[in-house]
């Protein structure tokens, strides 16, 4: 079962308990986000393709983390001229967990073990970015269970 939502101006394929990241949305981590913005869902053979949504449609997200992308430099420069400008900007993001994907009764959602993981997966990355030092697989573990 997968869909095709809309989302800040952009698409995006999703299936159940996917994460993936989206341009930055109002929410705080922990919130769940409902869009009805499907553009597509399919479910096993039956492919429902909205004109331009499909009707009674709805993807649930879990915000997992907010934070900013990789720094993109942009460079003008004009020949004999003198003119040379460098400019740097990092993206503004929200990652995000699918929790279900549904139309009607046709629903598929994410096990309680998947979303643990995620969240675990999201408080190791932060804590490794911090120390700047790889966590062990231990760490990984105890962080897991603190999460609960």
């Amino acid at each position: 079962m997968y869909s095709v939502i809309e989302c800040g101006g952009f698409q995006h394929k999703i299936t159940v308990g996917e994460t993936l990241k989206v341009p930055k949305m109002d929410a705080k981590v922990g919130d769940v986000v409902t869009i009805s913005n499907v553009l597509l869902f399919a479910s096993g053979d039956s492919v429902q393709i909205g004109a331009p949504l499909v009707s009674g449609a709805a993807v649930t997200l879990e915000v997992l983390n907010q934070g900013k992308g990789d720094k993109v430099i942009s460079f003008k420069r004009k020949a004999r001229k003198r003119y040379r400008k460098t400019i740097g900007h990092r993206q503004l993001f929200t990652e995000v967990l699918v929790t279900s994907i549904g139309v009607g009764s046709d629903k598929s959602s994410v096990d309680e073990k998947a979303k643990l993981r995620a969240r675990a997966r999201i408080t190791a990355l932060a804590a490794q970015k911090v120390q700047n030092v790889p966590l062990t697989r231990a760490q990984k573990v105890a962080a897991a269970a603190k999460g609960k």
